[in-house]
């Protein structure tokens, strides 16, 4: 049986509930979307491999004053196998700089979803990128 459009809906699903708990700076309920062996590929920094790492990450940005993440989904994809799916969108983040300076991102990601034995999607990569314009070398 296929089941590649309720795969769809359901990683849809889990992307807006992933959404709503970057958004409410909801950090345990952020990480519990990734699975034990993610990996996290976050602009400017070091691969981040499982999500007790993760959770330590993000605890940074997500308790930091004035940080928001947000996405929003392009397009879902369920190859025919049907084990692993992606999606990608665009993202939105927001930092303060320690002099109160508000810094604005904007780019894009890529999402792998593994699907577990009980048939619900897990993370198993993340990543993000920029839109900005990357410095010139010197």
């Amino acid at each position: 049986m296929d089941t590649r459009e309720a795969d769809v809906q359901a990683i849809r699903e889990l992307e807006r509930g992933a959404r709503d708990a970057a958004e409410a700076k909801d950090l345990d309920r952020y990480v519990s979307f990734y699975a034990d062996e993610a990996v996290l590929f976050w602009p400017g920094a070091p691969m981040v491999r499982g999500r007790a790492a993760i959770r330590e990450f993000m605890k940074g940005f997500l308790s930091m004053p004035g940080f928001s993440l947000s996405f929003e989904t392009a397009k879902v994809e369920v190859p025919r196998a049907g084990d692993l799916a992606y999606s990608y969108g665009t993202n939105r983040v927001t930092l303060v700089d320690p002099n109160g300076k508000k810094m604005k991102d904007r780019g894009k990601y890529l999402t792998v979803y593994g699907k577990r034995p009980d048939g619900t999607w897990t993370t198993v990569a993340d990543m993000g990128n920029s839109d900005l314009p990357a410095p010139l070398p010197e």
